[in-house]
């Protein structure tokens, strides 16, 4: 039953993310051949004047195209939100809680299916921006393609170097982006479940607050914050006096990440069993 909710869940929100899908690969395709033009006008011999227009139109292309891809993942994730609001707590949600499952398999079955359109979104987009930087790649000159090289070698020098904090910091960013999504839906589903009317507008306003608070929490306390100040911590790489490194932090860090999706999973459902589907 499960694998039905989820295929259900998938096939809804592929109506809603398919055209947005399609319109990152339209950004894409236009920002590619923006691309070229940019690395093309700044590596020839165009005169002053026109040379000069060109890289402001494609500096200008360039800017709103980045903005578009920016916008996409806000809009993806709005849609997935606005899809579980509407399933899970309007009129919609007399017909969803009919079905014979726990509402923890309800959730279960939106929350992977949420997930993975957002890592397909995230992966068109960073797709959309290899296939924008390959026109630059390809037009742009010798000298610009030394710069990228050696940006790149770099970067992959520093991995080289300290493979012991990539772990930590992928656990880190997974934790977080889990934790993020299950802090949204407990807040839409807590939101709508305390007001009978102008429940969209008691969700918004849950998740802003919800979001603000433990956002801000997790900022003091991180990796940013407080946290070297009452821990002990440091930042580099390798202990030192006793202190705490930077992939111990991380580790901590995952951890409160993993602490808050249980209490914000356990806290859905039990709203989801108690009220969520009442009008």
């Amino acid at each position: 039953m499960f694998l039905k909710l989820f295929k259900h869940d998938w096939k809804s929100l592929s109506r809603w993310l398919v055209p947005v899908l399609i319109g990152i690969g339209g950004a894409a395709v236009l920002g590619f051949i923006n691309a070229l033009v940019l690395g093309a006008t700044g590596s020839g011999n165009t005169d002053g004047r026109t040379k000069e227009a060109l890289l402001f139109s494609t500096f200008t292309g360039t800017a709103l195209i980045a903005m578009a891809l920016a916008a996409a993942l806000t809009v993806i994730a709005v849609l997935i939100f606005v899809k579980f609001y509407k399933s899970m707590v309007t009129d919609e949600a007399y017909l969803t809680f009919t079905l014979p499952v726990s509402a923890g398999r309800l959730i279960g079955a939106k929350f992977l299916s949420a997930a993975l359109w957002t890592v397909i979104g995230a992966a068109a987009v960073f797709a959309a921006w290899i296939i924008i930087l390959s026109g630059i790649w390809i037009t742009g000159g010798s000298t610009l393609r030394g710069e990228v090289g050696e940006i790149t070698r770099d970067l992959f020098d520093m991995i080289w170097e300290n493979p012991q904090i990539m772990i930590p910091m992928f656990a880190y960013a997974l934790t977080g982006a889990v934790r993020v999504w299950f802090q949204v839906t407990c807040a839409i589903l807590f939101g709508a479940s305390v007001v009978r009317k102008n429940k969209a507008l008691a969700a918004v306003g849950m998740v802003l607050a919800v979001n603000f608070a433990v956002n801000t929490i997790l900022s003091l306390f991180g990796i940013a914050g407080m946290f070297s100040i009452v821990m002990g911590a440091s930042y580099g790489i390798t202990q030192d006096s006793g202190e705490l490194t930077l992939p111990a932090v991380l580790w901590i860090q995952s951890g409160v990440n993993v602490l808050l999706t249980a209490v914000f999973w356990w806290w859905s459902v039990r709203i989801a069993r108690k009220s969520v589907n009442i009008e």
